[in-house]
């Protein structure tokens, strides 16, 4: 008697659910906007990224050493998730700086990241904020 009760009890939240939403029409013409905020976040992870990998007015990205103090899921891209790091950037014989830097992350590798874990990373030397994590340095 419980699972036909339980599954009486999801059919009627689902429609509650549907009638609550918009009409399909309205998602749909929703939908642009939509892929136009997707594009934004895209935009704004990989022109910090672009910059610290090819560097920007002729100068080329430095490898710094990097300590994750924090991360969080702020999207998703697909299958990958787009998460923000607070870090610790290490340059050499100067004082540690905090910074933070938006990345894409597969599944596979988010298991393996956590604070307190350090890694490589290219710094644009003409605007420390832009970084881009080396995931690859997760051996």
């Amino acid at each position: 008697m419980g699972v036909f009760k339980s599954m009486r009890d999801l059919t009627q939240q689902a429609r509650e659910i549907e009638r609550s939403m918009p009409p399909a029409g309205d998602r749909m013409a929703a939908a642009p906007a939509r892929m136009a905020r997707a594009n934004q976040m895209m935009a704004a992870q990989t022109q910090p990224a672009n910059a610290a990998v090819a560097g920007t007015a002729g100068a080329s990205a430095v490898r710094r050493t990097v300590t994750i103090t924090g991360m969080r899921q702020i999207g998703m891209l697909n299958f990958d998730l787009l998460v923000e790091f607070d870090l610790t950037v290490l340059p050499d014989g100067l004082p540690p700086y905090p910074a933070a830097t938006q990345q894409r992350v597969s599944q596979i590798q988010i298991g393996r990241l956590q604070p307190g874990l350090t890694l490589e990373a290219s710094v644009d030397p003409s605007n420390p904020a832009a970084i881009w994590l080396n995931l690859e340095s997760l051996r």
